[in-house]
């Protein structure tokens, strides 16, 4: 079993990649009233200008849909048109700005480009187009060659290269013809040289103790002259970038206080820090001439926010970039090396900006460069013909909510569907002790500002409060007993923790140190329960610090009786109970499922278990005591989480209705720059 450790920061360093802000569905219904009295105006009241200046207010305001803009522009053009030839280059341009921007919305841009060459319209086939090249790329992932021919990762269970070719949409394998083990598991991380003959990756290699090792290693793209360059115990270090010259990588290095950004050579694995932070989160590349190093990383302020630095590749001259209160992370430099790359959300919503650099220093005022680049992209690279792919990632799961019969097992009333604030599966629903509200995890995802909510719902009216936690990240949340806060793993700009979040203000309390995953508070308010490596069952009391093993698990998946005397765990194929305080397990059943999630009723009489990984998720009601198990008649396709009302009637459960991933290419981004041979 891997280490918890390894999990979490693997898991943080990925997702700390990708990031955006979801636009207010409040204002874009705000927006879409506005577009209807703007129509009226045009076509009721007959007054042109009015309408056009309406449009543009549309299309200007921030978290508008991008349906609804696209649709403002082209009417707009449309207006200017109607008045007149004198009218035509503000015609030209807002249809321009529809079809350079708006490339998703097809039929509208259609229209467009239709308009355009009526207009006679020169150059536009250079703009800025938006073209979606997979409607499923669920299975490409990884970085693009230098080349910008290939998105390409690593096959973990061969150690083969999978490289997706843009131009084609085939993927092709380059075979491992090197060592490869099941005991090696790539963590995800992966850094060509500029000449693509060699890739750096971070993994972990299972010791002859049955440890996982973090490893820094270093092969030809088919698995000859692997090297590991750095190996040392619950240290991790994320490839970043290589030097033009191939003599050393830039990359992420983990330690107990933070993070380092460090310069490692290549050809003995000597090491350089160029900058040590408090920060977990870290982004960095080389210049194209391999003189400077940006990077962003978070800092400490109110509220803490990230930003971009520049420094010579010595680590000397430090500067910070377009610096900003808002949170500003770096993307990529341009190909020529005259700019910097940034994503910001200084205007109100997630855009890219470019900022010009020379000699080591900022040489003018950043500028927007791309509006509204959506919250759910990955951004993947830049080809030196200018063009940017991106990766969206769609969650359009919905929470629902029935009645059940838990003596009998009979749905009383239907699951049917719950309107939520945020689009996607709420994760991890949890009902307070007291009844009165049902907390869940809204936009759960990307570890940045603006995902991972905690959400509370009124059970009696449905309305939703947001909390507002300083925390980076949140997740594996659970009540405490009181009804009154909550327990979670956070992550600060600086440190991973256990924390008690206040259910009404969002004060954040920091409980301990993080030693594992899953913590549940006791009644006492003083004991609390986790997973720690193993895995195994641990508690701490918060008082003094002491810590023990209650027993070793064989799954992850646990839950603790609501007065705090028991846990109910998973091991060799069965669900047991267990006392916290000592005492040997009892078997309450086996042979239903592989796997299941676990809830104990809030009156200790029952264990709900989930099957896990089924295809439609069966749930049975288990005496806590022993005895038979009954199957609920409620079978639910792609059910991800399900929570029952502590009294026993009323359920919640998520669901993964329809999850997308598209690939899209943003075409003539940037000027296309030549590729050295």
């Amino acid at each position: 079993m891997k280490s918890i450790k390894s999990v979490l920061l693997t898991w943080l360093l990925y997702t700390a990649l990708s990031a955006g802000y979801l636009a207010s569905q409040a204002k874009d219904n705000q927006a879409e009233v506005a577009l209807q009295a703007a129509i009226k105006i045009e076509t009721v009241d007959g007054d042109l200008r009015g309408a056009i200046e309406q449009y543009k207010k549309i299309a200007a305001m921030p978290g508008a849909g991008r349906a609804t803009v696209a649709t403002a522009l082209l009417r707009m053009g449309q207006c200017h048109e109607k008045l007149g030839e004198a009218q035509t280059k503000e015609a030209r341009a807002a249809y321009e700005r529809l079809v350079r921007e708006f490339g998703d919305q097809a039929g509208i841009v259609a229209q467009a480009r239709a308009r355009l060459t009526a207009l006679g319209a020169p150059g536009i086939a250079g703009g800025l187009v938006t073209r979606r090249i997979l409607p499923d790329a669920s299975g490409v992932s990884g970085v693009l060659t230098a080349d910008g021919k290939y998105i390409s990762h690593i096959d973990k269970d061969t150690g083969d290269i999978l490289q997706f070719d843009v131009a084609s949409g085939q993927t092709r394998r380059i075979t491992n013809r090197g060592p490869w083990s099941k005991t090696e598991d790539p963590l995800g991380d992966l850094a060509f040289s500029r000449d693509g003959k060699q890739i750096a990756y971070d993994s972990e290699i299972l010791s002859d103790a049955k440890n996982w090792i973090p490893h820094l290693r270093i092969r030809n793209p088919d698995g000859s002259g692997l090297r590991t360059l750095y190996s040392e115990k619950d240290i991790y270090i994320v490839p970043l970038d290589w030097s033009p010259d191939a003599a050393s990588i830039l990359a992420y290095r983990s330690n107990p206080n933070g993070a380092d950004l460090i310069l490692i050579s290549t050809a003995d694995g000597s090491m350089r820090v160029l900058r040590s932070t408090t920060s977990l989160w870290i982004q960095a590349s080389f210049s194209p001439d391999g003189r400077s190093v940006a990077f962003s990383f978070v800092r400490e302020g109110s509220p803490p926010h990230r930003d971009v630095f520049l420094m010579n590749a010595d680590g000397r001259n430090e500067v910070v970039i377009a610096g900003h209160p808002a949170e500003d992370r770096l993307l990529q430099w341009t190909p020529d090396g005259r700019s910097l790359l940034f994503f910001s959300d200084r205007s109100g919503t997630w855009d890219i900006w470019t900022v010009p650099i020379a000699g080591g220093k900022q040489q003018g005022e950043p500028e927007p460069l791309k509006k509204e680049f959506a919250w759910d992209s990955e951004a993947i690279g830049f080809a030196p013909n200018g063009s940017f792919y991106y990766k969206t990632q769609t969650s359009l799961g919905r929470l629902h909510s029935g009645e059940v019969d838990l003596e009998t097992g009979k749905v009383l009333v239907p699951p049917a569907p719950v309107t939520t604030r945020y689009t996607g599966p709420p994760s991890q629903p949890s009902w307070s002790p007291d009844g009165k509200y049902l907390l869940y995890i809204s936009r759960s995802g990307f570890a940045d500002p603006g995902n991972n909510i905690l959400t509370i719902r009124s059970a009696a009216t449905g309305e939703e409060r947001f909390l507002s936690p300083r925390l980076r990240f949140v997740n594996q949340i659970s009540w405490a007993p009181d009804s009154r806060s909550i327990i979670a793993l956070g992550v600060t700009e600086r440190e991973i923790a256990f924390f008690r979040i206040d259910a009404e203000t969002s004060e954040i309390t920091k409980l301990a140190d993080v030693g594992g995953t899953v913590p549940k508070l006791c009644p006492d308010g003083k004991t609390l329960v986790f997973i720690a490596d193993g895995p195994s069952i641990r508690k701490r009391n918060l008082e003094t610090g002491e810590e023990s093993e209650v027993l070793k698990v064989g799954h992850m998946s646990y839950d603790l009786s609501p007065d705090g005397r028991e846990v109910v765990f998973q091991m060799d194929g069965a669900v047991k109970t267990v006392p916290l305080n000592g005492g040997e397990p009892r078997e309450l059943f086996r042979g239903l499922a592989k796997s299941y999630g676990l809830r104990w009723t809030r009156d200790g009489r029952y264990i709900i278990a989930r099957a896990n990984g089924t295809a439609n998720s069966e749930i049975w009601r288990v005496p806590a005591q022993g005895g038979t198990p009954l199957k609920l008649d409620l079978s639910v396709p792609k059910m991800l989480f399900f929570a029952l009302h502590p009294e026993n009637r009323r359920f919640a459960f998520s669901v993964d209705d329809v999850s997308k991933s598209e690939l899209w290419v943003l075409e003539n981004f940037l000027p296309p720059t030549k590729v050295a041979k």
